[in-house]
């Protein structure tokens, strides 16, 4: 928890439509309730998850020390139980990626999730959402720069709150399409050859 960093407040940010919760109370950790509480979690991850207000801009974000290589896509995975606090239908998160360009960040990659009862029939249990970040083939921009990942609420109207847990990045190294011919050459003569033994008896 300690790596992740607060938005920013907005300009317009006043507490006093928030029911005197700060900008710095807008997001934070909250601990599972006992066994038997209704509003217990039903699968989380260890005893504890984070709380998000439905506030636009309100969110986290973090800068990893890995950077983005060519070659290699990626996958930020979030577990996310949308609806508390009477949180209306059409409210929005966005799960996605950043890299800084000097000190602005630049969003690449990202996932919209949508609160709505078919999406998430109850409170209590988290659902994967992911945002994927294709390979780079090594001209583009954000090769080389640190990884950041951000968990924005977007489409929002200040009521209800998210809660999240579990959060993974997983890096895949993707073959180039001339890797990809070869081995398909390669099979075909696997093919071809076991035909000809065929063909022989």
């Amino acid at each position: 928890m300690d790596g992740w960093n607060k938005t920013p407040a907005p300009v317009w940010f006043d507490p006093a439509t928030t029911g005197g919760v700060t900008w710095d109370q807008i997001s934070g950790v909250f601990s599972n309730p006992p066994v038997g509480q209704p509003t217990r979690k039903t699968n989380i991850d260890g005893s504890q998850a984070l709380y998000l207000f439905a506030l636009p801009t309100a969110g986290l974000t973090q800068d990893l020390a890995a950077t983005y290589e060519a070659g290699v896509s990626y996958e930020l995975t979030v577990g996310v139980a949308g609806g508390g606090g009477g949180m209306p239908e059409g409210t929005t998160l966005v799960l996605g990626f950043y890299y800084l360009d000097g000190v602005n960040p630049v969003s690449l990659g990202a996932t919209v999730v949508s609160h709505s009862a078919a999406a998430f029939p109850t409170t209590t249990t988290f659902v994967d959402y992911s945002a994927v970040l294709p390979a780079a083939l090594g001209g583009e921009a954000w090769v080389g720069k640190s990884i950041g990942v951000q968990i924005i609420s977007a489409n929002a109207t200040g009521v209800g709150y998210w809660d999240l847990d579990h959060v993974r990045l997983e890096a895949t190294v993707v073959p180039e399409p001339g890797t990809w011919a070869l081995m398909g050459t390669g099979v075909g003569l696997l093919a071809l050859t076991g035909w000809r033994r065929a063909a022989r008896r």
